[in-house]
Order: C-alpha cells, then structure tokens, then sequence
C-alpha cells in the first residue's frame, strides 16, 4: 500500500465525524487534486476487517457499490477513504418519495450483484451499511463481513456479530442447530435482510406509488423475503421487475445508465419522449438525479437528444413569453448544472464543445465573472486554433456573447484604437418604412417650394378642382412700399380655374394686356406659358413712374405688391427641388437695374414689357419696317431698347451708339 498511503497523505479532513451505530466514524475530507471524499476511520485492532473490507472494494466494481479510493494506518487509527458520502441515517429526512424508491432499487441492484455475479453474500444489510453520494445514488457499504457464501459458517458469524444489525439478523441463526446453508440459499440470509429494510421504508414509498402496488409488494415482502424458512425466500433478481419499480424516474435512470447497449432505435424512441416523462417530476429530482446522467459525452452524442431534448435542459427558466420550455429554475440550474458544464467545457471532443457553444447564450449569464475569466473564456478561444471550420464558426459567434459581459478588453485584448467613424446624416425625419395598411403609411402630396400642386389647365377642357390654395403671404406692413409693379405683358388671356384667384387685367398702351396682381390673389402655378405672336407696331410709349390717376387715358394701377416668388411649373423643376426650405428674404433692388438711373433724364420705351422673377417671355420692338419681331430676354436683365432716332440729350454721339438694336 506504498502508492495508496502517498495518496492519502494529501487527504485533508474537512469537516466534523457522523458516528454510525457500530461505532465507526466518517470524515469528510478533500483530496490534494481538489476531489472531495470520505475517510472511514477504524480502529488498530480492526486491522485484519480493515484489509478485507478494502480488498473487496477494489476488486468489486459496481455503479451501486462504495466507490474505493485509498486506505493507510495512521496514529489515530485505520483510514479508509472513498467517495464522498453520508450515511442513508443522516440524508433519509431529506429525501423524497421517489428518490427513496429508487435508492431502494440501487440496494437491490448491488446485492443482486453480488449474489450472482461474485457469488458472494453480504450478512449486513441495514441503513448503517448503505450511504448517499453526492449524485443522490445509494451506495452498498460495509464490506468488512462480505463472504464467499460457503465460508458463511456460523463461526464467521459469530465473529462478525459485533458490527452486524441485530434487527436484520434472520431467525435460523438463532437455532442451536444452525448450519451453513446450500450455495442454492447462500442468498436467504441476505434476502430476509432486505426484506427487513423494506419494511422501515415502504411508509416513504406511500407516496410515489399507488396504493396497489404498495399492497402488493408488501404483501411479497413478508410472505417471501420474511419467511421463516430459508429455503422458501426467493432470489432477490426476481424483484427487480416488480411493479414497484416500474415508474418514469427508475425508467430513465436505468436507461441512461444502460444507454451504451441500447441500439438506435430504442435510443431514439427514448429521448424523442424524454421531455414529456422528465416533465412530471420535480425539479430537484430532475437536479439531483438526471443532470449528471444525462449532462455527458453520451447523451451529447444523440442527434435526438440534442435536438428534441437538451435545449430544454441547458438553460433555466426566465418566464418570457415564447421562450423556450425549461425544466430548472435559475436557483438550481446555478447549483446544479453550472458545475457540471464547467466540467463539460475541459472536455475536448467536438461534439461536446458544439453543444455547449450553441446554446452558450442560453445559460453564459449564470456563470461567475470569475469563472467566465479563467474557465469558459480560455476554453472558448482553444476553437479558434482548430482545425474544423464548424468549431472556428461558433467559436466566433460564442466570442460575440462574450463580449456583452466581460468587454472587448477582456476577450480581444490589445490596443484598440477607433477605425470607423460615425458619418451618417442624422436626418430629422425618418423614410416612411410602415409596412402597407398602417396609418402612417398613407401617401401624402407635398407643395412644391411653397406652392401647392394644381394640375395645368388647358383651354380645350375643363380643369378639375384645384387643391387647396397655399397659405397666404403677407407683406411686411411696418416697411414702405416701394414695389408697386404694372407691367404690361403681351400673353393670351388664359381659361380661369375653377376655385383660383383671379388676377385683375386692363387693357394696356398699344393694345397690350396689363396684369397685376393683388394683396390676396396669386397667379395660380397651373397657368401656361405660351409665345407671344408677333404683333402691329404701336406707338412708343414712355417708361417712367406708374401713371397718374388724373390721367384719363392711362390704365388705374392698383395698389398691389410685386410677384415675390418665382413660379415654375412643375416639369421644370429639378429632382427634389419641391421638398427645399425657402428663406423669405427681404427684397433688394437690383443696382443693375437702375445702372443709368441718374444719367437718362427721360427713356421713351417703344413698347411695355412685364418683368417675371426668372421668367423668359417676348417683348415687342418695332424695328425701322414697323414690324415688331419677338425677342428672348431675361427679365431680371430686362431693358428698353432705344433707336437712333430717340437717343436725345447725349453730348457725344461716338461714346455710345445707340444705332445698334441689339444688344
């Protein structure tokens, strides 16, 4: 035991002994590697049990037996170390119905082993020999009195009666004429022994199993395995399918601790129904029980279960609406599942890592900040040295949920310095993205620079009701003036629409049409531009100011304002031209316009023009032959021509020609 006492001298005892009934006490201790773990400690004189109870543990290996770690002699006494368990005395009160009916089968499990697998008998069973693992499994202990069941004479026994439980002991022993039993019966006395356990516990089993079963079975109980006589007690295998045990918790757990012999279609039959047979139990039993066993390489080795089952499983329960369904609460997904993914991601086989990493984002959260650090990060980015591309790609999204809770300091590292700048305009109105049939999504007609959009009219056919006029402009009232306009214009009087303001027209000098427009009225956007014809020849007339009202022959002018906007139609505005915010500005007259104002001391027009904003129409001038052909001009660089023959008041003829008609 060279080996096994270096072993044990890392052992460290953690916590206060549980004394059982035979005096023995147990320790809870940890082993160097971290390992938690038992310390059975005997003592000296009980060296000879010691070696046997150990030499049994090791060579005997069942799911359902004490797990054998170490054993050595130390000052205090004989130190057996096993796995980390309580005695059944101590956890009975804490456990419930089911777990009880499944502990109960576990004991059956390992004697049924026993008896046929290594042919041996037990000669103590009772609650001081069984013991509760950390995983909920009921283990079968106190093999000091483990014998070959021919070696089961009553000398042995005797000699062991000292660690065995009086109540359990069968009542053939206590006859004078006591012999050993056939190796067909070596079992009676284990049997009557279990039988005797059943009793103490079948009060738990009331409620886990019907009331039927719960008859039946004790009925078995004390015709069979408590018979009087040895011979009628029957092998203890012939429980195991009894109706007792036949519920969804048993099925699962020993499906799953079978599933290696199982064939595809018994596996894929089984987890396609999981969820629903999981779902009626609690959830510490869920906890407790079935993580372990279904949280490992195995079960993640299922297609099924990882489609069907584990999303239900890996991650807890958050309450929003059209999650997913859970089976733990947040409490016990903390408790119970985080330290066994914590196990799963040291677990280098690409099926596992594939697990964890798709449902990653489901229960990352529920992991320390510290263990997020110093376990999940590093184990993560080992995915991005790997060779298959399928581990490097969830790697990279795993790596994105990281960043939302430890930084990107912490998961990229490095110096970080900003590469993409923020160039988006921040429009003040968003596009109109409503899907089609909601209210916002209704189309709306925008005015064009102010102005609403009327339809042209034609003078073939009627115009159709105009929209609404746009929003009247009134001049600045506290200002002078001084923009008062009649400009004769020489355009076709076009059809008036229905609903438009009408604009005032006289009969101007020489026959031509004089509009103005008035403090409420606009000329509508819906008027045609049309080339004026040539037209006859009219005497010239004199430009200057507005004509006075004492004269008879001129037209009365209006007191109006001049055209402040500059009208277009709609075909001549450019792309997005409508949608562009006008700026009223106060007017300024152009000095261009009046570039000779204080050198002509009179100007005789030959014939009136009307100045439009940014409007291109005709002007007459009569030429030497009395015709007036048409002209393009620009009204904002509009100016009278003059002949030869009206250039009056000039001191030198050659510094201007004022011959040339054209400019």
């Amino acid at each position: 035991m060279g080996a096994e006492s270096s072993a044990l001298k890392s052992c460290a005892i953690k916590g206060p002994p549980v004394t059982l009934p035979s005096g023995l006490a147990v320790f809870p201790a940890e082993l160097q590697d971290g390992r938690v773990a038992s310390v059975f400690v005997y003592k000296r004189e009980n060296e000879d049990k010691v070696n046997k109870a150990a030499k049994h543990l090791k060579t005997l290996r069942h799911p359902c037996l004490l797990r054998f770690l170490s054993c050595t002699v130390e000052a205090d006494g004989i130190h057996l170390v096993t796995e980390r368990v309580q005695p059944l005395e101590v956890a009975l009160e804490t456990l419930s119905s089911a777990e009880v009916c499944a502990g109960v089968y576990d004991v059956l499990q390992a004697l049924v082993f026993l008896h046929d697998r290594g042919h041996l008998t037990h000669n103590n069973v009772c609650l001081s020999s069984v013991f509760v693992s950390e995983e909920g499994h009921w283990k079968l202990g106190g093999m000091e009195t483990v014998c070959q069941v021919p070696q089961a004479t009553p000398e042995f026994l005797r000699s062991i009666q000292s660690v065995r439980e009086p109540a359990c002991i069968p009542p053939e022993e206590m006859s004078p004429e006591f012999t050993t039993l056939p190796e067909p019966h070596g079992h009676a006395r284990d049997a009557y022994a279990f039988g005797m356990l059943v009793e103490r516990l079948l009060s738990v089993l009331s409620g886990q199993v019907s009331v039927d079963v719960l008859r039946s079975f004790r009925q078995t109980s004390h015709s069979a395995l408590l018979s009087p006589v040895p011979q009628c007690r029957p092998a203890l295998r012939t429980l195991l399918s009894h109706d007792i045990f036949r519920n969804d918790f048993l099925e699962v757990v020993n499906f799953l601790k079978s599933l290696t012999l199982k064939s595809e279609e018994e596996k894929t039959e089984f987890f396609k129904f999981l969820l629903d047979r999981v779902s009626c139990l609690s959830e510490e039993l869920i906890a407790s029980r079935l993580v372990p066993l279904l949280l490992n390489q195995l079960v993640f080795a299922e297609p099924v279960a990882v489609k069907s089952f584990l999303p239900h499983l890996l991650g807890p329960k958050t309450g929003a609406p059209g999650e997913t369904p859970r089976l733990l609460s947040p409490a016990l997904f903390r408790s119970r599942v985080v330290p066994v993914l914590l196990r799963l991601f040291a677990v280098h086989e690409e099926h596992v890592r594939t697990v964890l990493l798709s449902h990653l984002e489901a229960y990352v959260q529920h992991f320390s900040p510290e263990q997020l650090r110093t376990v999940i990060l590093p184990q993560v980015l080992l995915g991005l040295r790997d060779t298959s591309s399928s581990i490097v790609a969830i790697t990279l999204r795993s790596l994105a949920v990281l960043v939302s809770l430890l930084g990107p300091e912490v998961v990229v590292g490095g110096q970080r310095s900003k590469i993409f700048k923020r160039t988006a305009p921040g429009f003040t109105k968003s596009a109109d993205l409503s899907p089609e049939g909601d209210r916002f999504s209704r189309s709306r007609t925008f005015p064009m620079n102010g102005l609403s959009d009327a339809k042209n009219t034609s003078g073939d056919g009627e115009s159709p009701p105009p929209s609404p006029p746009a929003p009247e402009e009134w001049p600045d009232w506290s200002e002078p003036d001084n923009s008062l306009v009649c400009t004769p214009v020489w355009l076709p009087e076009p059809p008036q629409a229905v609903g438009a303001p009408r604009a005032e027209t006289w009969a101007g000098p020489g026959g031509g049409v004089l509009v103005t427009s008035g403090e409420q009225d606009a000329i509508p956007t819906s008027l045609p531009l049309t080339e004026a014809k040539p037209l006859a020849s009219s005497p010239p007339q004199k430009t200057g100011p507005a004509p006075s009202m004492d004269d008879p022959g001129q037209a009365k002018p209006p007191k109006v304002a001049s055209l402040e906007r500059c009208l277009k139609v709609p075909s001549e505005l450019c792309l997005g031209e409508e949608f562009t915010i006008q700026v009223k500005k106060k007017p300024i007259q152009d000095p261009e316009l009046d570039w000779f104002a204080d050198m002509i001391p009179e100007i005789k027009p030959s014939a009136a023009i009307l100045v439009l904003p940014e409007l291109r129409t005709e002007t007459m001038v009569p030429n030497k032959d009395g015709v007036s052909p048409g002209m393009r001009f620009s009204s904002k660089f509009a100016a009278a021509e003059m002949t030869e023959a009206e250039s009056e008041g000039w001191g030198d003829a050659g510094e201007l020609n004022w011959g040339d008609s054209s400019w």
